[in-house]
């Protein structure tokens, strides 16, 4: 009789161990899909310089206040996750974000492929930025 409250708190302890794996594992998968590791990080470097060479940055740098750049990796939901258009440059106005990415396979080249909602339209920007010095 007395197997069987060890029993008990053996599977118990396994079915949690389970769980806890099997949401470790899920959880650790989808943020391996949305954040660079070191050799993203230097692809998306020389990307980020790409863009701010680029005329449509110059054209959005003098129409509004670029506020930050921030560089994003989207593995999610696309057929070939080596491709290099998972790869993402984010320029943060106080109007908008423009999304720049690769032209071409070969990266020849960066566009802006679109835009999204910027928080620069509604909150201020993080660091104390003056524009008066």
């Amino acid at each position: 009789m007395i197997r069987k409250p060890k029993l008990i708190v053996f599977i118990i302890l396994f079915c949690i161990s389970l769980v806890l794996n099997i949401y470790l594992g899920i959880t650790s998968y989808l943020k391996s899909t949305y954040t660079p590791d070191s050799d993203d990080l230097e692809f998306l470097a020389e990307m980020t310089k790409m863009v701010l060479e680029s005329e449509q940055y110059e054209e959005i740098a003098s129409k509004e206040p670029v506020y930050a750049i921030k560089q994003g990796v989207s593995r999610f939901n696309v057929d070939d996750p080596s491709s290099v258009f998972h790869y993402e440059i984010y320029v943060q106005t106080d109007q908008q974000s423009y999304i720049f990415t690769c032209k071409d396979e070969a990266c020849s080249d960066v566009e802006n492929e679109g835009w999204t909602y910027s928080r620069y339209s509604d909150e201020e920007p993080i660091l104390p930025l003056n524009e008066n010095k």
